[in-house]
């Protein structure tokens, strides 16, 4: 499937940022968190399969991916640097075009990672974090954004982000909610999305990995 960049960097953000810290110091403090976290649950869902060389997971993403795959995976939501602060943190409904903007941090993540000077990692994980920025909140059932992406079409990293994202996303605090989602809960509402929003057997891992985390 050919991909078309719907958000083309301009040449005045080439570079504008001479290191990653200088572009992760601009989010506040709560996206950092749940970068963080996202990260942690993401990279044990990893460490776990590449024990095991599930889902060939070596040969996909390869040697060099194990020792930052946690960075990685943290730098998710990497697009995010482009939605206003003020709507990050709106209780309120968002409006049509609000609900876009946070949608296109996924595209966006390509202009985010080309602001940066001082490349971070070799060429071959900076294509591994692209995808997984990029990818994150497409869907196993085809419903998801981007670009509709269904089943394997979607990068695996991308796969892996995806149930930890929302699994952080539903048990994280929120000024909204009436009460705390628990784990036991947020894994329910994950199970019924197995074949829907997420790879099966990804859950089941999930599902085996979180409680050690």
């Amino acid at each position: 499937m050919i991909v078309v960049d719907k958000n083309e960097i301009s040449p005045s953000e080439v570079g504008c940022f001479p290191d990653l810290d200088a572009l992760w110091s601009t989010f506040p403090r709560s996206t950092r968190l749940h970068m963080e976290r996202v990260g942690k649950y993401a990279d044990a869902m990893y460490q776990y399969m590449a024990d095991a060389d599930l889902e060939n997971i070596n040969d996909s993403l390869g040697e060099a991916f194990r020792p930052v795959s946690r960075q990685v995976f943290m730098l998710h939501d990497i697009g995010r640097h482009y939605i206003p602060f003020e709507l990050l943190n709106k209780v309120e409904d968002l409006t049509r075009e609000e609900l876009q903007l946070i949608k296109d941090h996924t595209v966006n993540a390509k202009r985010a990672i080309k602001s940066i000077y001082k490349q971070p990692f070799s060429d071959e994980i900076m294509k591994i974090w692209e995808d997984t920025a990029v990818f994150h909140h497409e869907r196993f059932d085809g419903k998801g954004y981007p670009y509709q992406l269904t089943g394997v079409e979607i990068p695996l990293v991308a796969r892996i982000c995806a149930i930890a994202d929302t699994y952080d996303g539903i048990t994280s605090w929120k000024p909204y909610k009436k009460k705390q989602t628990t784990r036991e809960e947020a894994l329910k509402i994950i199970g019924e999305e197995a074949g829907g929003q997420f790879q099966p057997e990804l859950v089941d891992i999930f599902k085996r990995c979180i409680v050690r985390v």
